[in-house]
């Protein structure tokens, strides 16, 4: 074992193995969930059936994984630069992996959101430091629906990507 680390009145041991089975800090816990064997249906077929716990992801969705996706192709592409800013149009779990990863990799993130959102998807976007653009519930043709306002948005600010998830290949 390794040294001893305190906690809460008592000693932890901490194996070679389970530093090895450590995750390379928050992204690298992203998609590294478990497998879990479901038992009814791989005795009725006689086949090892698993199903992925994504919900066991740092944000609690698969989208976790297509926010990283989506964030590593800007940077690569060059898109997205130190000290940029992620705008996205959404109502739904790619905002939370968004607001994750660019909490982690220090970018600025700014979500434009339908009005009648829930406040508590919109107070965890703020708590990881988005700012949150409230807009009426439109049709999409209109201009002014979530999505045509984040592309707006970036577009007029410098270092602004829109990650546009709906169309974004690093999405699929």
């Amino acid at each position: 074992p390794i040294p001893c680390v305190p906690w809460q009145s008592q000693t932890l041991a901490v194996t070679q193995l389970e530093i090895k089975m450590a995750t390379k800090g928050f992204e690298g816990s992203i998609g590294n969930t478990p497998l879990i064997r479901i038992e009814s249906l791989s005795r009725a077929t006689g086949c090892n059936i698993l199903a992925k716990a994504e919900f066991m992801n740092p944000g609690g969705s698969v989208k976790d994984r297509a926010a990283l996706y989506i964030v590593r192709e800007a940077e690569e592409s060059g898109k997205l630069l130190p000290g940029g800013t992620l705008v996205e149009g959404t109502a739904g779990n790619t905002g939370i992996g968004l607001g994750l990863i660019a909490a982690s990799r220090g970018y600025k993130c700014i979500f434009t959101l339908p009005n009648d959102m829930s406040s508590e998807k919109i107070e965890m976007l703020r708590t990881f430091g988005a700012e949150v653009i409230l807009v009426p519930q439109t049709s999409f043709s209109d201009p002014n629906h979530y999505f045509h306002v984040a592309e707006r948005t970036a577009g007029s600010l410098p270092n602004a990507v829109f990650t546009n998830q709906f169309e974004n290949m690093a999405n699929f």
